[in-house]
């Protein structure tokens, strides 16, 4: 693999954590956020933003695990 290659693989992957990350913040901002009158979430909010954060990227990270087995099965297939 290129340095070129190497660089936009990098690049690309900056790019689709910004984008998950960007995604988790608004769907778990729209989930447990309630109250814009209040200057600090209260324990209910936090406690929903907890548990959607950890179940989103607990998502992702397994999307990732089968996304790389069927990577490695396609480049299988392809030798």
């Amino acid at each position: 693999m290129s340095e070129q290659q190497r660089l936009n693989n990098a690049k690309n992957e900056i790019a689709a954590f910004g984008d998950m990350y960007n995604r988790m913040v608004k769907q778990c901002f729209e989930k447990c956020v309630e109250h814009f009158h209040d200057s600090e979430l209260s324990l209910g909010e936090n406690t929903c933003l907890d548990r959607c954060v950890g179940k989103y990227v607990e998502s992702q990270q397994k999307v990732g695990e089968q996304m790389s087995k069927v990577s490695a099965q396609m480049q299988q297939q392809q030798m």
